[in-house]
C-alpha cells in the first residue's frame, strides 16, 4: 500500500494569475532545489487539541503546509490507510472506537505528515459523585447523629452539675482499710 505524493510543480506567485508555464531552466533550478532541499512537511493538529476523546464526540483535524504555492487538494490516512482526498485542510468526524489509531496528512507540494494518534474511549469517566438519595440519606443520618448526640452532651452536663452539689455538702472522709470504719 503505496503513499501517493504530490508531484505537481509549484508555480511563481506571479505566474498563479496568469496561468503560463514557466521557462524551462526555472523549472530545472526548482526541481532540483526541491529534491536538495526536500518537500515541507504537512502537519496534523487536532481539535479539540487532545488526543484522548469520547466515543460521539466531534473532532476536526487540521492539515497545515507552509509552502509558498499552497493548493487546496489534501489527502488523508488513517492507519496508514487511504481514507478521504478533499478540496479543504480540515476532516471533520464524529468519533466512534474504529476512529482511534494514527492520522496523517499530504497537501499539494508537502511530503506526507507525521503521525498524530488518537484514542477513543467508549464509557465517560467514573463519575465519585452519588445519587441524590444517596445524599438524602447522609444528611438524615447526619441530623440524627447531632440530636443523639446533643442529648447525650446535655444528659451528661445535667448528671454532672447535680452530683457536684452533692459532693459540696459531704465531708468526705478517707480511709485507709477496713479497720478505720
Amino acid at each position: 500500500m503505496g503513499i501517493p505524493t504530490f508531484l505537481a510543480l509549484p508555480a511563481a506567485r506571479s505566474d498563479r494569475a496568469a496561468c503560463t508555464s514557466c521557462h524551462p531552466l526555472d523549472h530545472m533550478l526548482l526541481w532540483t532545489a526541491l529534491l536538495f532541499l526536500g518537500l515541507p512537511k504537512a502537519v496534523v493538529n487536532i481539535q479539540p487539541a487532545w488526543i484522548n476523546v469520547l466515543k460521539e464526540d466531534y473532532v476536526t483535524l487540521m492539515c497545515q503546509a507552509t509552502n509558498l504555492c499552497e493548493g487546496n487538494l489534501t489527502l488523508w490516512f488513517h492507519n496508514g490507510s487511504f481514507i478521504q482526498s478533499q478540496n479543504q485542510s480540515s476532516y471533520s468526524f464524529k468519533a466512534s472506537s474504529n476512529d482511534s489509531g494514527d492520522y496523517r496528512c499530504q497537501r499539494e507540494q508537502t511530503s506526507l505528515s507525521d503521525p498524530v494518534h488518537l484514542y477513543v474511549t467508549s464509557g465517560p469517566a467514573i463519575l465519585l459523585i452519588f445519587p441524590p438519595w444517596y445524599q438524602i440519606t447522609f444528611c438524615l443520618v447526619m441530623a440524627l447523629l447531632f440530636a443523639v448526640d446533643t442529648e447525650l452532651y446535655f444528659s451528661v452536663q445535667r448528671d454532672l452539675q447535680s452530683s457536684a452539689g452533692d459532693w459540696k455538702n459531704c465531708k468526705v472522709r478517707w480511709s485507709q482499710g477496713p479497720q478505720d470504719k
